[in-house]
């Protein structure tokens, strides 16, 4: 009994996450030479995995179209399907995942983010993560978003903005403690 009652569990989360793949919105994949490329200022010394704390503030422009920083880490060994904690049915081969974002509608905050010095616990390697800056039209959630090219401001601290096709802009200024 508790076997059919598992088969049915995951036939229907099977279902579930085929309707969700089929009505997800779908975007540009990210393009690592558009964005701008973080790191922690701690070094990676292969025993410990300390962060690097950063306060991330986001300003967006009046008007323009629809607009987004986000924070993505590459994960090049992940778990495409099926991860039961012990093993994965399916693994993928390079994904950027998302680890902050914020965008022009909502209220702007400041935000913070750990920035680890190493891949994992136990690595030498360093992670990839990479400022993403997105727009898209508004008013219609079904519009993809587009990755736009991230420039370092030339300002005191460390600053990136671009800019949509319609001439909103977008600034985020990365505070380091």
């Amino acid at each position: 009994m508790t076997r059919f009652v598992a088969a049915a569990a995951m036939t229907a989360l099977g279902i579930a996450a085929g309707g969700f793949a089929k009505t997800h919105e779908k975007e540009a994949p990210v393009d690592p030479q558009k964005g701008a490329n973080l790191a922690s200022r701690i070094p990676c010394d292969g025993e410990t995995n300390p962060e690097d704390q950063v306060t991330l503030t986001p300003m967006f422009s009046e008007g323009g179209l629809e607009r987004s920083f986000r924070i993505q880490l590459y994960e090049d060994k992940y778990c495409k399907r099926g991860d039961l904690g012990w093993a994965c049915v399916q693994s993928g081969k390079g994904l950027w995942k998302e680890e902050w974002s914020a965008d022009s509608s909502q209220a702007a905050a400041t935000g913070t983010l750990g920035l680890s010095s190493c891949y994992e616990q136990g690595s030498k390697d360093a992670p990839r993560y990479i400022l993403t800056g997105w727009y898209r039209e508004k008013g219609d959630p079904k519009t993809p978003w587009k990755q736009a090219e991230i420039k370092k401001a030339a300002l005191r601290w460390e600053t990136y903005e671009f800019t949509d096709p319609d001439g909103g802009t977008a600034r985020l200024e990365i505070g380091r403690r």
